[in-house]
């Protein structure tokens, strides 16, 4: 409970205990000779998600890879494919002109991928965001439309179903909808792919459905707003042509247990090679992952990991520890807010992180010092020194708790970029992050942590 930094959450003893099992047999799953048993895990794991999210799992298919950077690389190569047919086979010609989009607040794996790809950085079109941070959808509107007449091809659109840093949501039912829009403006032979990236945002699906009203958890109001909320925008993961999801991250396993989802098992015969091209391998069995995978050596770990916690807990297991995780970051939110030198920047976000700014004065006017900050130029050196400021806040706390003596957080050195500036450093407005995803949190953390900031700013004052 005391570790609250960039999304690591504890192993479950059963997760631990599956990945254990793996180990002793050995099994490669990249093709059912090699794995039996393990195989079928794989298969049922990827039909449960997909019954989760809202896929058809009869219809659905996916695998399991390696971290939310393999999932992006899946779903972009298949969008690739559709874009560019045959791809796989003859490359791209360098005249073909492709882009992908993604919002300013996506992860960085999106600009790693279209460099392995061989589409290049440069292909990557940051749509900006909103105070909610998610996705300008007239703005990405206006930049797919300038694409297409400008006859490039849109090779995806990733949606972040809950951003690395404030846990922003995109709006992925408007994106799907101004998709199937540009096809028939354009009369595109092809449909640009859109992704969901929801590596964190996923385990919300579990409250598809949830009784809110009857709220059988008993979870307090403040609560139940939140989770409605979140799940509002996670129970449209059905209509992306592909899902990104990581256990490691909000399923509770160790890491790596990644899996890509497609809501068409067509997608991924995109990607697949022929038998005969491979003299060795696939001469019997029924499941053949190694024609389709990047990779040739696919451990059975993440599998057995995610199934083990899928049966352990269940749908109303991770509805109980999610359910706490966000009670406990709003009430680390009301402990800041209370205090007249702390600011809260992601208010408007609901998942368990938590942004905030620190302030040498005794008082600030939270909404004025904010808007100071973000837009107006004069306050350039005001700003610089409040990211000093807060930077050695983090420092003072970083020290601490490696003596332990306090709580470990996060450090963000641009949550957001103000208004104004030319790309220096000081357009940049860093944060303070708490990322509460320990089971064991209780208000006595909450208190430790706020405690804790505060000697930082009178130790630094």
């Amino acid at each position: 409970p005391k570790m609250q930094q960039n999304v690591i959450s504890p192993a479950s003893i059963a997760s631990i205990i599956g990945e254990l099992l793996v180990i002793l047999y050995n099994p490669n799953l990249a093709w059912d000779k090699y794995s039996h048993k393990f195989a079928e895990a794989e298969v049922e794991t990827v039909a449960i998600l997909s019954k989760l999210i809202g896929y058809n799992p009869i219809k659905s298919s996916g695998v399991s890879t390696f971290g939310g950077t393999g999932t992006v690389l899946y779903a972009m190569k298949v969008g690739l494919e559709k874009a560019i047919p045959n791809a796989m086979k003859y490359g791209i010609r360098h005249e073909e002109q492709l882009v992908i989009f993604a919002s300013n607040c996506s992860h960085y794996c999106h600009d790693n991928v279209a460099g392995w790809l061989g589409l290049g950085t440069d292909s990557i079109v940051k749509i900006p965001t909103n105070i909610h941070n998610e996705m300008n959808i007239q703005v990405l509107r206006e930049k797919a439309r300038e694409a297409l007449s400008e006859e490039k091809k849109i090779v995806g659109i990733i949606c972040t179903m809950g951003t690395t840093d404030a846990f922003g949501v995109d709006n992925l039912e408007a994106v799907v909808s101004l998709r199937d829009e540009l096809v028939k403006e354009f009369q595109l032979n092809y449909k640009p792919h859109i992704h969901a990236d929801a590596v964190i945002g996923w385990i919300w699906s579990v409250f598809n459905k949830y009784p809110w009203e009857e709220n059988p958890h008993t979870f307090n109001r403040r609560t139940i707003h939140s989770l409605a909320t979140t799940e509002q925008r996670m129970c449209n993961l059905g209509l992306a042509d592909s899902v990104g999801i990581d256990f490691h991250k909000t399923g509770f396993t160790p890491c790596v247990s990644s899996f890509v989802l497609f809501k068409e098992q067509e997608d991924l015969k995109l990607l697949t090679r022929k038998k005969e091209d491979i003299d060795y391998l696939f001469d019997s069995g029924e499941y053949h992952p190694g024609l389709f995978t990047l990779e040739t050596s696919r451990s059975g770990a993440p599998v057995l990991a995610a199934l083990a916690n899928l049966k352990l807990f269940g749908k109303k297991g991770f509805q109980r520890i999610i359910g706490h995780l966000v009670e406990m970051t709003e009430l680390l939110r009301d402990h800041l807010g209370g205090h007249p030198c702390t600011t809260v920047l992601n208010d408007h976000n609901f998942g368990t992180v938590t942004l905030f700014r620190v302030y040498p004065q005794e008082r600030v006017d939270h909404d004025r010092i904010m808007e100071l900050e973000f837009t107006n130029p004069g306050y350039r050196e005001q700003l610089q020194r409040h990211n000093q400021y807060n930077r050695a806040i983090y420092e003072y706390l970083d020290k601490e708790a490696m003596e332990g003596k306090g709580v470990s957080i996060s450090w963000t050195s641009c949550y957001r970029h103000t208004a104004y500036g030319n790309g220096e450093q000081e357009e940049k407005v860093p944060a303070l992050k708490s990322y509460i995803l320990s089971p064991f949190t209780n208000q006595e953390c909450i208190e430790e942590l706020v405690n804790k900031v505060l000697e930082a700013r009178n130790h630094i004052t």
